[in-house]
């Protein structure tokens, strides 16, 4: 096991000296070979990567723990792996590539995405390599099999498996984790980047002097003033699903030290809060089902069968006024739910066909607390009043979609058959849709070697970056049909990042 030079000494400490209130801080200094900025998976990719190879890793983590946002994902994207091949399945990575430049627009990094395409099956056997299990599905039925979905791991679940995995490989291999230690700044010599400075939780300055720098840091999704800067989003009506302390840290320092940066944006998903709502609960599950939507004018504003890529269908909701919407249904929906299950569900949380058996106590409990976020009606005219929208549009809306679902044919947005059912029994309920978002995507430019560029496409020695802080990847919107992109991409691009080290210090 390899062993570090821990250069730990008290710069200035005095028994006397008493500094705003206190005692002044102490250094601590660290020697390595590369430093990896952020504990997610593409951090632990990057610290993994580069310890197999033979460097000495320090990993500056800012949260009391490992994994960020990727303890909450599912799946990685990718094509052409051996668990798709087990399947008979034969979408090709030229395929693959095509559809994923043309969702975006060509308004992507081609290059870029083409080597992720074409590296996306050796990533997923590089981590059942390491311990990590998964199984090739459809996330949709409008999506192709490119979601690995990862196993649990004992008593880890969802990425949190995969976290575990690697943490276990990089600590096998003598990397050193400093858990509570955000950084503050990369620390220059010269043109080159040489090292980070961090603060860790009693307030200690930390110095890691290293010939390579990988920014990991997650994005920028739970700052409300950068997505306000960054993005054309407003935080107050586009919120973050989960508080991970996500605040462009990496992004920052890099533009500081002269970094480009493109694409900045949402993963976009819908869902719903207010009183009496559990989160990710039954209630909140129908805002994933492809039922009847209505804007606060009482139209319908899109075919609901949208809601199978969620990013597009937040996109609709978040684009009509207010940034929110109302999915209407019935005591007949209800019973389908609860006993046939759901037809969309919410990736591998509320999996398709999940039983919402809580929907009745959920609707109960939501009617008596009078739910701001949900609404039950026994009439279309007393749902109007109750969700504040026209009647007489609701009622058109209502009777139209009702003749539509008898027919088989909706002539207004084409939803298909299969999701359309008359909204005719018993009591009428809304839910209000909101639009949240998992993570931010875009951000800092990188070329091939995840070697991060100034706006003249000059690396800037010994600065390396992956994940969501980098930027080129989606244009507008992030791509669904390539199930787990970020997720893949994430550990894709650690991994290069950290080989792009090892060649940088002469391990390569």
């Amino acid at each position: 096991m390899k062993r570090y030079r821990l250069e730990a000494w008290i710069v200035a400490f005095a028994a006397l000296a008493v500094l705003a209130g206190g005692v002044q801080a102490a250094d601590r200094r660290y020697t390595a070979d590369v430093v990896v900025v952020g504990g997610g998976s593409t951090g632990l990719a990057a610290a993994v990567t580069a310890a197999e190879g033979g460097a000495n890793v320090v990993l500056l983590e800012k949260n009391p723990y490992l994994g960020g946002a990727s303890n909450f994902a599912e799946g990685l994207f990718a094509v052409e792996s051996e668990l798709q091949r087990a399947k008979a399945y034969g979408l090709t990575k030229e395929e693959a590539f095509k559809h994923i430049m043309e969702f975006g627009h060509y308004k992507t990094d081609a290059p870029l995405l083409r080597l992720f395409v074409e590296g996306s099956a050796a990533n997923i056997e590089w981590l059942r390599e390491r311990g990590v299990e998964m199984e090739a599905i459809h996330i949709s039925p409008t999506e192709p099999m490119v979601w690995h979905v990862i196993k649990n791991r004992g008593q880890y679940i969802h990425g949190g498996a995969l976290v575990t995995a690697l943490q276990d490989k990089l600590t096998e291999k003598g990397g050193v984790i400093l858990l509570r230690t955000p950084a503050k700044r990369l620390v220059r010599s010269g043109s080159r980047v040489s090292g980070v400075e961090a603060v860790d939780r009693r307030g200690n300055r930390v110095v890691v002097n290293a010939q390579a720098v990988i920014i990991a840091t997650g994005g920028f999704g739970n700052s409300k003033e950068k997505i306000s800067q960054w993005t054309k989003f407003d935080p107050e009506k586009f919120k973050p699903t989960l508080p991970l302390n996500k605040t462009g840290d990496g992004i920052v320092m890099a533009k500081d030290a002269g970094a480009d940066t493109e694409g900045e944006n949402l993963m976009l998903h819908l869902g719903t809060e207010g009183k009496a709502i559990v989160p990710l609960g039954n209630i909140y599950g129908m805002t994933w089902e492809p039922n009847l939507w209505v804007n606060r004018s009482g139209e319908r504003f899109v075919d609901e069968g949208i809601v199978f890529s969620f990013p597009m269908a937040a996109n609709a909701v978040g684009r009509q006024r207010g940034a929110y919407a109302w999915s209407i249904f019935d005591d007949g929906e209800v019973e389908h739910v609860m006993t046939k299950g759901v037809k969309q569900g919410i990736g591998v949380i509320i999996p398709v066909m999940t039983k919402l058996t809580k929907l009745k106590e959920e609707i109960g409990n939501a009617a008596a607390a009078d739910s701001d976020a949900f609404k039950a009606a026994d009439s279309i005219e007393e749902l109007a009043k109750k969700i504040g929208v026209p009647s007489e549009a609701l009622r058109k809306t209502y009777d139209d979609y009702n003749r539509y679902a008898a027919c088989g044919r909706d002539l207004q947005f084409f939803k298909a058959a299969r999701w359309m059912r008359p909204l005719t029994k018993g009591k009428l309920y809304a839910v209000k849709l909101y639009p949240y978002h998992f993570t931010s995507i875009g951000g800092i430019r990188v070329n091939r070697d995840m070697a991060v560029i100034d706006k003249d496409d000059r690396p800037i020695e010994g600065l390396y970056a992956g994940g969501c802080d980098i930027g080129g990847l989606y244009s507008d919107t992030y791509t669904l049909w390539a199930s787990g992109h970020a997720y893949g991409f994430a550990v894709y691009s650690g991994r290069m990042a950290g080989e792009s080290a090892l060649k940088k210090i002469g391990k390569r």
